[in-house]
């Protein structure tokens, strides 16, 4: 997902882009609890017959087991989600900021004359590849956007370059 962020920058530096990108979530957090809730019940409802019987207590053990599971899978997804990345393209630097799910964050500075953007087709990796190349290296961008998002960040950046190019 991409966000546009406030351009704060200052009047000697003008920002031309400043973006977050982030990865889709399919649940917000009113839909994580109201799922929760209903596996809650949906586990817990099979076994209110049999409890004080044997059978209740098979059947406890495998559901909790069961919704432990679901939990430790519903955390990680979590955690996915604090992956970012940040955009900015002034006049004189480009910073990308990466941060990982583990909250380790990589920072990538350049010149946006000598930047370029590079989009592959035909990557076995991604579809759409987007990459920045500039002071000998090649950052990735977007590896968990979709490949549509990846054209688009792709035209906002060259947008954003070319105009800090003719500032």
């Amino acid at each position: 997902m991409l966000r546009t962020l406030d351009n704060t920058g200052d009047k000697n530096d003008p920002t031309f882009l400043r973006m977050r990108l982030v990865p889709n979530r399919s649940l917000d957090a009113y839909g994580t609890k109201l799922v929760f809730c209903v596996i809650a019940c949906g586990f817990l409802l099979p076994i209110l017959p049999f409890i004080g019987n044997p059978i209740g207590m098979t059947l406890t053990i495998f559901s909790g087991l069961t919704f432990y599971l679901f939990l430790t899978l519903l955390q990680k997804n979590f955690q996915q989600g604090n992956t970012f990345e940040e955009i900015l393209i002034s006049k004189n630097k480009i910073i990308v900021i990466h941060q990982e799910k583990n909250k380790e964050q990589k920072a990538w500075e350049g010149n946006p004359y000598w930047t370029r953007v590079h989009l592959d087709f035909n990557n076995s990796k991604l579809k759409n590849y987007l990459t920045l190349a500039g002071k000998g290296r090649h950052i990735e961008l977007g590896a968990f956007l979709s490949p549509g998002e990846r054209i688009e960040l792709r035209d906002k950046i060259q947008n954003a370059l070319a105009k800090a190019n003719s500032a």
